[in-house]
């Protein structure tokens, strides 16, 4: 699911979502009010994910030169941790914001900056974590 608007307020969210590295594929079936495996898949699969993820982040991968990235409190078993990464692709991008395995991420998106809670085996309950263009002076040397 995502939703977009234009605006330029760092305040304002501009798209938001959901993306997960899972595909739940499934359909209703009313005789026994469960929902059953099926070939079919509905919904935001990884493929459609990852596009509407681009779309929504377009303007902040565009404003960032470098490619460095900054995420913040990321929640993993040993707490919350911070760091950097490089990335230009969409994927690359996601992939620096998870995690190693199953995970549902839902997503803000600012003109500066995502800020999205990333539920994993090691957090179910989320993050609060935010993802921004790296300060290169910050960094200098590390990329």
């Amino acid at each position: 699911m995502t939703n977009t608007h234009s605006d330029t307020d760092t305040d304002t969210v501009l798209s938001f979502g959901e993306i997960t590295n899972e595909c739940t594929c499934t359909y209703y079936d009313a005789d026994t009010d469960e929902y059953l495996p099926t070939n079919d898949c509905f919904g935001d699969c990884w493929e459609d994910s990852v596009y509407f993820f681009g779309l929504c982040t377009e303007e902040l991968r565009n404003a960032n030169e470098s490619g460095a990235w900054q995420v913040d409190d990321l929640k993993l078993w040993n707490g919350n941790v911070s760091g950097y990464f490089t990335a230009t692709d969409v994927i690359g991008i996601i992939r620096g914001m998870t995690v190693n395995s199953s995970w549902i991420m839902r997503y803000q998106v600012y003109a500066d900056r995502v800020e999205y809670s990333l539920s994993h085996h090691d957090a179910p309950m989320g993050s609060a974590s935010v993802l921004r263009i790296a300060d290169c002076e910050e960094i200098d040397g590390w990329v």
